[in-house]
């Protein structure tokens, strides 16, 4: 939950990447103003990016997001394939970000604003991916998450895991799926507020979208 921040951010900045997942999603629900983009991943674990003041505390007038186009990978992670994961998706705007390069990554977030999910590449080696996830096992509280569960795919990519957390503050579950594909790492992640993220159906929508990922 990223330099280029994507899956993992170090471990440490999961809980304030969750915080702002938590934004994006309910800058998807009804009655929000704010556009947001979120680019997830554990390398980076996600990285997101949000723009919506408090009116409490921003009386002046705000200036509206830059969004980009949408990500080439919205032709491999299309509508039509988040919904395995998702119930009504709605692609979720890519922001510009204020400084950098935007990360190529894809969105989708549920009709009622529970759920994000999100496909980006990594940025970091699958072994170094690999290595993440059991420092975290190992120490799941030093990240603010518990119940931290890695458990190896088969039948996906030239080598596979899924990785499910409950992240404290702000509640929410988070299940990833970081596979190598080529010579490229990615990952798959999915963030629910309401309940607990789906890792096995994750997995078998990242086995459904790898065909048409580049390598």
């Amino acid at each position: 939950m990223h330099p280029r921040r994507l899956r993992r951010l170090p471990r440490t900045a999961l809980p304030a990447a969750a915080a702002l997942l938590c934004a994006v999603l309910a800058s998807c629900s009804p009655g929000s103003a704010s556009p947001a983009a979120a680019a997830a991943s554990p390398a980076g674990v996600s990285r997101v990016t949000t723009i919506s003041p408090d009116p409490a505390v921003t009386a002046s007038v705000t200036s509206s997001p830059k969004t980009l186009p949408p990500s080439r990978l919205c032709t491999v992670l299309d509508r039509s394939a988040a919904r395995l994961v998702l119930t009504e998706p709605k692609q979720a705007p890519r922001v510009a970000p204020g400084g950098g390069t935007a990360e190529d990554s894809c969105s989708y977030a549920s009709g009622d604003g529970t759920a994000l999910l999100t496909l980006n590449p990594s940025t970091r080696s699958y072994d170094a991916e690999v290595a993440a996830s059991h420092r975290l096992v190992r120490d799941p509280a030093s990240a603010g998450m518990r119940d931290v569960k890695v458990t190896e795919v088969t039948g996906l990519g030239q080598g596979s895991f899924r990785e499910t957390v409950q992240v404290l503050q702000p509640p929410q579950s988070v299940a990833y799926v970081v596979w190598r594909a080529g010579s490229r790492t990615w990952v798959l992640t999915l963030a629910d507020t309401a309940g607990t993220a789906d890792a096995d159906r994750l997995v078998s929508l990242a086995r459904q979208i790898t065909p048409g990922l580049p390598h």
